[in-house]
């Protein structure tokens, strides 16, 4: 009779002990993916935290050497730097760059770390212009062209990594299409000054711009989106 009761309560038993094992394995295995997950978000906040401090380190050198090559007459549409001070400020912001290049070593993936050595290398020869080892207008920009290029592959390639989507990087427009309409305004106002001096005694217009022309009616009246209105 005992055998014969163990015998029937068997699968009963057995059921139980499946359900254990079975509650105890989605468990662990739910553990295991929510610890996965939450070390995922956090290794992927640091990795940006490491993408972003790269990237505004390497500007940082890129900005430097642009204030000395206009010192060196290579480049324009920026302020110089004495040649002196702007070296000092190129070997801070290189060991700015070399420290934060260790956090992308150690984060980034292997696309992102190969892109981020070549962008680093192309502002090397940018450094070279800066440093008078180099020189040329033409080459110079040039050289900026290169370096403009491995920028846009190193973001790319931090956003592939961080999961962003949104595809290509859009290519920077130059000029915008405000800058035609003021340079312009610009133009017709020096114009119009020269116009008014001659056969005169020539009085200097301002530069590099110009006092904006006064409204031909009071700008109480004015509507507000008026482009007249506008400041440059």
């Amino acid at each position: 009779m005992p055998v014969r009761e163990f015998v029937q309560q068997l699968p009963a038993l057995l059921g139980v002990v499946v359900g254990v094992v079975m509650t105890y394995l989605l468990t662990a295995w739910g553990e295991r993916a929510r610890w996965r997950r939450e070390r995922r978000i956090r290794w992927d906040a640091d990795r940006m935290q490491a993408y972003v401090e790269y990237g505004n380190s390497v500007k940082r050198v890129v900005h430097v050497t642009r204030r000395l090559a206009v010192t060196r007459g290579l480049a324009g549409a920026s302020e110089g730097v004495p040649l002196e001070d702007g070296l000092q400020e190129l070997n801070q912001a290189n060991a700015e760059r070399t420290a934060r290049w260790e956090s992308v070593l150690l984060l980034g993936d292997a696309k992102t770390i190969a892109a981020a050595r070549a962008w680093h290398q192309s502002v090397w020869q940018l450094e070279f212009f800066a440093r008078g080892m180099l020189d040329g207008a033409e080459e110079w920009s040039r050289a900026y062209a290169e370096y403009e290029a491995a920028r846009n592959e190193y973001y790319r390639c931090a956003r592939t990594s961080l999961g962003v989507e949104g595809g290509e990087l859009p290519a920077t427009v130059w000029p915008p299409p405000w800058y035609s309409r003021y340079s312009a305004k610009v133009a017709a106002e020096l114009r119009d000054a020269a116009d008014a001096d001659s056969g005169t005694e020539r009085t200097a217009v301002p530069m590099p711009i110009p006092a904006p022309a006064q409204p031909s009616r009071p700008a109480a009246s004015a509507p507000r989106n008026d482009p007249e209105n506008v400041i440059p």
